[in-house]
């Protein structure tokens, strides 16, 4: 998915199909028009809300997620809405050239405001 997600980021034309140069299957989407990726474990369908320029080539985007797909495979409790992350196996772009992978989970327990007092 790496050197997939690496072809989508090219500048290619609008008569360019990313989907083929990437080796990616468009799925169709529940709640909007636009495809999403068939390959990827997880998915989110989203309505703009706002883009807020921050800086040259850079903008803040802020949108509501109106629908969220996650592998099965992935799922530990569908009622609660808890995922086993680790088996998303997920990669973000963090910016030109650079990615960052979550296998290097830290788990790190959160006391409690009482415990806290007591430490």
């Amino acid at each position: 998915m790496l050197d997939a997600m690496a072809i989508s980021a090219i500048e290619f034309g609008a008569e360019i199909d990313e989907f083929v140069e990437a080796g990616l299957t468009p799925a169709p989407s529940i709640t909007i028009a636009t495809p999403r990726i068939a390959e990827s474990r997880v998915s989110l369908e989203c309505r703009l809300h706002q883009i807020v320029p921050i800086g040259p080539m850079r903008s803040l985007v802020m949108s509501e997620v109106l629908l969220m797909r996650v592998a099965d495979a992935a799922v530990l409790d569908g009622d609660r809405g808890w995922i086993n992350t680790e088996k998303l196996e997920l990669i973000g772009r963090m910016g030109p050239n650079r990615y960052v992978r979550t296998g290097n989970v830290v788990e790190r327990i959160v006391p409690t405001a009482t415990e806290w007092k007591t430490i």
